[in-house]
């Protein structure tokens, strides 16, 4: 009876352990921010803000089409430099991407309850040094 028991322990115990599947050398990339890793393997010398996102994430400055019936002109996401708004998507290209630390995109819904009812395209937060 003891070694009955034993074994179903041993079999409930080797049976419950976890193994991960994930790859635990690095942290998984998120589609809506870019990491200051990302940005320092591709950032060059003269690069602008504008170049280094329409390389490494190029959906973030596509338009995301009309919102609406009123709207004739599709909107794109407006700019934030350390959470100031900055301008439209151009403005990117007169920002040095060599002070660039880390640049998130923020969808529609998510623009409109952090800045207000303006953001239909969303919104691209720059972080700088």
């Amino acid at each position: 009876m003891k070694r009955v028991l034993l074994v179903i322990l041993l079999i409930g115990s080797t049976g419950c352990a976890s193994t991960s599947t994930f790859p635990t050398d690095r942290p998984a990339a998120h589609r809506d921010t870019l990491s200051m890793t990302e940005i320092d393997s591709y950032r060059t010398p003269g690069m602008t803000a504008y170049d280094l996102i329409a390389h490494l994430r190029p959906e973030f400055l596509k338009n995301r089409g009309i919102n609406s019936f009123r709207e004739k002109v599709p909107r794109t996401a407006t700019v934030y430099l350390n959470g100031s708004p900055y301008g439209s998507i151009d403005a990117l290209k007169s920002l040095n991407a060599g002070i660039v630390t880390g640049v998130r995109y923020l969808s529609a819904a998510s623009a409109t309850s952090q800045f207000g009812m303006d953001q239909t395209g969303g919104a691209i937060l720059v972080s700088t040094r």
